[in-house]
């Protein structure tokens, strides 16, 4: 993979707010004004940025089960903390996946796919033994909704999954024969990729990502035990190129000792830099969508049984972000965007992975 090595930009210090009696530094903390001075808050480094936000996130797993939403990103370091507003559309969000899940079909190959003209796919992609049945369960709050192995590679299929409450089409709409759609959302799991994984992978999952018309974006499960492995680089060079809207999603939080804060901040300064080389290879295209790639989630989907954990274990603002890059918005209840986007573009050849 080609290197780049622009200088990163950590964002523009804050412009003072004459009128307020403090001021924020870069990680939001407040700063008192001196009397009669109004400068900004001293500048700190990335580095210092984070060990300040390590330090406000207790390590222990009993408060990552409580966290609600558990990010990492270059305009704010690791945070557990929500708003007032973003604490009400995870609740609109954990009752939109709740709602109803249920397994749609298995595609081995792209022309197995069934066809879909109306509701958003989001497809979930992720090393095998990553971790992506625990998340599944869990992401829909129903145990048993994905099959969960101790095997890698267990997983051989696509398996289309649909999520949510029916969606409002007009029945003209509708291709002739076929029946309305049942789900808002259609999820589609897909083989791990790595240890005893097809060959066939990389070029059902391509065929995958250029041909389907509804796909709104990917997941990207990355398991916070390891390293980012070539594989990993591959696939999100793949979806920077075919311009598909990325959320990265690092699992196994809870596993390990109690420091998975700083573990996992580490783990998501390597990906976000990883993003931002990509970013630049593919032209700075790649960010242009609200939340696309722009943080690094966390996550312990398997530390409970999914009905327990609800929200909790970072999977709240998982939720979220996988309707907003889906296209939905999130008010009272979950709503379509008006734009629609079918994501197009070179894909790189699966011969061209370098296996190392």
């Amino acid at each position: 993979m080609d290197r780049l090595n622009p200088q990163q930009s950590l964002g523009s210090r804050p412009k003072p707010n004459r009128q307020a009696a403090s001021v924020k530094d870069k990680t939001g903390r407040q700063y008192p004004k001196s009397p009669g001075n109004d400068a900004s808050p001293p500048a700190i480094d990335r580095k210092t940025a984070i060990q300040r936000a390590l330090h406000d996130v207790p390590p222990d797993k009993r408060s990552l089960a409580s966290h609600k939403a558990i990010r990492h990103g270059l305009d704010r370091p690791l945070t557990t903390t929500a708003t007032r507003e973003e604490a009400r559309q995870l609740v609109v969000a954990e009752r939109f996946f709740t709602h109803a899940c249920n397994f749609l079909y298995s595609a081995e190959a792209l022309r197995h796919h069934a066809p879909n003209d109306h509701v958003p796919e989001v497809v979930v992609l992720g090393a095998s033994n990553v971790g992506k049945s625990s998340f599944l369960n869990a992401l829909v709050g129903l145990p048993g909704a994905a099959r969960v192995s101790q095997r890698p590679g267990r997983t051989t299929l696509m398996n289309a999954y649909g999520v949510g409450p029916r969606p409002k089409i007009a029945r003209e709409l509708v291709r002739k024969g076929a029946a309305p759609p049942r789900h808002g959302l259609v999820l589609v799991d897909t083989p791990g990729y790595g240890f005893r994984s097809q060959a066939s992978w990389g070029a059902s999952i391509l065929a995958y990502l250029e041909a389907r018309r509804m796909l709104r974006g990917a997941v990207v499960l990355l398991s916070s035990e390891k390293r980012l492995l070539p594989e990993d680089k591959w696939l999100l060079r793949v979806l920077a190129e075919s311009n598909t809207r990325t959320l990265v999603v690092l699992t196994k939080a809870d596993k390990g000792r109690n420091d998975w804060p700083s573990r996992c901040s580490d783990m998501a300064e390597t990906v976000l830099e990883e993003l931002r080389l990509l970013n630049e290879a593919v032209g700075g295209g790649w960010r242009a969508g609200d939340g696309a790639t722009a943080h690094v989630y966390i996550t312990s989907a398997g530390m409970d049984s999914p009905g327990k954990l609800g929200n909790g274990g970072g999977m709240g603002g998982v939720r979220a972000a996988i309707l907003e890059i889906a296209g939905f918005t999130l008010q009272d209840k979950v709503t379509k965007k008006a734009e629609a986007i079918t994501y197009s573009g070179p894909i790189v050849s699966f011969d061209d992975i370098q296996w190392k």
